[in-house]
Parts: structure tokens; sequence; C-alpha cells
């Protein structure tokens, strides 16, 4: 509970901070350029993805399992995402250069903003802090970098620069949280980094089927900026991705209850099985209704939220938040089942249940985003996820348990501690 207050604490400031940012910013690029800030991003998250290389979701029950191998884990990981950023990097440069040949704004910033992959190598160290509940640290970490970049922002807004100054603290964030977790990691006497060929091999192998995932799920949370920008153009973008940045405001609570609950969870499933179930059930029936109850709020005050945060200029940003509000629960539903499929040994599901998701998302988008815009990118977005979270889980015999599990925990069922 330490921990996660040290998560809440980070995401509350993060919160009220990026409200008052994010707010001028976008009054003073206004919707095209706003949009085409978000529009180069969406390709950064989908590659941040590929640089991770779906390790995120085994590297803490690795570290949990295999203390004495925790720098080798380490030290192997951060060489295989240097590799992989790298690449990517390069691969972000020709897809945008064949699918915006024009637009050289385009271009530009997304070329700046694709650097801050480098610093997705350091994020590793995050897990050591993770897996020894103490991620104050990394808490203290964000929340300098944050206050950098905000600042950063809002001297932009004050000099009255341009669009490209605006993606180069994509680069200033990620280099700060860098530089300070390296700091922690050393004065609190990290062990050892080294690499190790067959680590590699062992990380990548059960890392590939959350890799896979992984990369589907951004791509298809992602895929509506970029198909909006290709058939809209950066307006539409500007308001979507105004709805989207407060659907997401209010997931800070649950987020830190999950990275807190991870490890315990782990650690319980080898010491008691019903003590197991009972914590992720716990864990489950506490995001579900935490984000039935920001929902409701949310949608209830849509119309006074983004006008007073963004103005007229973003007022068709309204019914697209009503709509994209609700796929954070279903959201959450997923990030919460990537621990189940983990200490299960059923990650190789995972593909297809974002497979599935995928595959909705982009057939909707093509046929409501030329017809609705970004009300219709928002729809696809919701039954995405709510076909790849939720329903997903009765196509296969094995995990089916899970949905069981959910509706018990949406319930209360078996939750009392």
């Amino acid at each position: 509970m330490k921990n996660t207050g040290w998560l809440i604490f980070e995401q509350v400031f993060r919160m009220g901070l990026s409200l008052i940012v994010t707010s001028l910013m976008a009054r003073y690029l206004g919707t095209q350029n706003f949009g085409l800030l978000n529009y180069s991003l969406a390709y950064i998250l989908i590659f941040t993805t590929v640089s991770k290389l779906g390790i995120d979701s085994i590297i803490v029950n690795e570290i949990i399992k295999k203390r004495e191998d925790t720098g080798k884990l380490i030290g192997t990981t951060i060489c295989l995402r240097l590799l992989s950023s790298t690449l990517s990097i390069s691969l972000i440069f020709l897809i945008v250069r064949y699918m915006d040949p024009h637009d050289y704004t385009v271009q530009i910033i997304t070329f700046i903003q694709s650097i801050s992959l480098l610093m997705v190598v350091f994020d590793t160290i995050e897990f050591w802090f993770q897996s020894n509940l103490q991620s104050k640290y990394i808490v203290i970490s964000k929340s300098i970098a944050f206050t950098i970049v905000s600042v950063w922002r809002l001297s932009l807004i004050f000099f009255e620069k341009s669009i490209y100054y605006f993606a180069v603290a994509t680069i200033i964030e990620g280099l700060v949280i860098s530089l300070f977790i390296v700091v922690f990691y050393f004065k609190f006497k990290g062990p050892k980094i080294r690499f190790s060929f067959l680590t590699a091999k062992d990380l990548l192998s059960q890392g590939f089927y959350f890799f896979i995932a992984g990369l589907l799920i951004v791509a298809y949370t992602q895929i509506d900026k970029i198909m909006l920008g290709q058939i809209m153009g950066g307006t539409t973008v500007g308001i979507y991705a105004a709805a989207m940045t407060i659907s997401s405001l209010w997931v800070f609570i649950p987020n830190a209850i999950i990275q807190s609950a991870r490890p315990v969870i782990m650690i319980s499933k080898t010491e008691n099985e019903q003590f197991y179930l009972k914590k992720y059930r716990q864990l489950y029936c506490s995001i579900i209704w935490i984000g039935i109850g920001a929902s409701i709020c949310i949608t209830l005050l849509s119309k006074p939220i983004i006008l007073l945060i963004y103005g007229n200029e973003f007022i068709e940003s309204i019914n697209v938040l009503i709509i994209l509000i609700w796929s954070r629960i279903f959201s959450l539903i997923g990030t919460t089942r990537a621990i189940w499929l983990t200490v299960e040994d059923l990650g190789r599901f995972q593909v297809s249940f974002v497979a599935f998701g995928a595959i909705v998302n982009i057939v909707l988008n093509l046929i409501l985003i030329p017809r609705y815009g970004a009300i219709g990118a928002a729809i696809a977005t919701l039954l995405a996820e709510v076909i790849s979270t939720f329903i997903a889980l009765l196509f296969f015999k094995k995990t089916r348990p899970l949905f069981k599990l959910i509706i018990d925990a949406f319930l209360f069922k078996d939750v009392k501690i």
C-alpha cells in the first residue's frame, strides 16, 4: 500500500500539471497543430512497444523467481532494447516518408520525437525497483522529468515558438527520467549489470507472445489517430486527441493499484492458490468499480470539462469523450489480465485476444471514420476494447475461468478480506 501511495501521488501531481499545460498548449497550437503533434506521437507509441520487445510483461516475475540473476536480466534487457530502439527509429523515418511524402512538418516532428525511443532502454531498471516494492524512486524521477517538460512547454507558449520545439519535449522527458533512474540504481547498489546470450534467448522466447500482443494493442489504440490523419486531416486528429487525453487522465489510480499489486499477486501464486485468486479478484473489483465511477462522472461533466480545458474550438470533442471514457475500463481489464496470463503461463493467448480487437477496430475505422469522423473512431475503439479484453476470454477453454473471475469481481463475490 505504501508503494501504491507513491504511485498515486505521482499520477495526481502529473494529472494536475498536465491539465494546465495541455489546456494552454492546445489553445496555443489550435486543433490543426495539436492534431499533427498527436498524429506524429502515434507512430512513436507504436514503436515504443516494438522497442520493449514484450519483456515488460515478464521481467518482474523473472526477477522475483531468480533474484540471483537480477543483474543479468536487467543488463540483457538493456542491450536488447538498445538494438530494437535504434532499429525502430530508422523504421519510423522510412514509414512516415512513405505515408506522408510531401508533409515535411510531420516528417520532422516525428523524427524528433522518435529519438526518445533510445530512453526506453533505461525503463528496464524501473522493474528492479518494482520487484523490491520501491517505486517511490521511479515516482520522484518521473515527477521531476514531467515538471521540467511542463516548464519547457509553458516557455514555448510564452515565447511563441513553433511546433518543432514542442516535439523536443518528448526527448527531454525521457532523458531526465533515464538519468534519475540510473543514478538511483547505482546509489542503492543495484546488482551488477551484465549480458547473457542464453538469458536473451529466454527473455525473447517468453516475451514473444506479449510482444506481438502489445504491438497489436498499441497499433489498434493508436491506429485511430493515424487513420484519422490520413482520411480526415490534422484538425480531426486534434479533436480526437483532446478527448483521448481527458479519457485517460483518471486511470492513474487503477494503474497505480495494478503496478503495486503485480508483484504481490505473483508472489502469492507460489505460496497459496486461494489467497492468490482472492487477491486477483480484489484487484479486478477495485479497478472495475473505480472505472465505472470515474466514467459516470466524466460522462455527466464532459461538456464543461472540454470547454474549460480546451475552449470552443474543441467543442466536437465532447461526444467523442463520452464514448472513449467507457473504453478505458476495458483497457484496464486487459492490463490486469496480463498478470494472470503470465502467472498461468498462458501468454500465447494474448496474441489471439488482441488480434480480434485489432481486426474489429481497423474494419470499423474504415467504415465509420469517413462517415462520422472522430466519433466513428471512438466507437471503433470502444468495441475493439470490449471484444479483445473481455468477450475474447470465452473463445478458449483455458481462459474461460478468468471470464468467470472477472464477473465474480464485478459482483463483489469472494472479495472480502
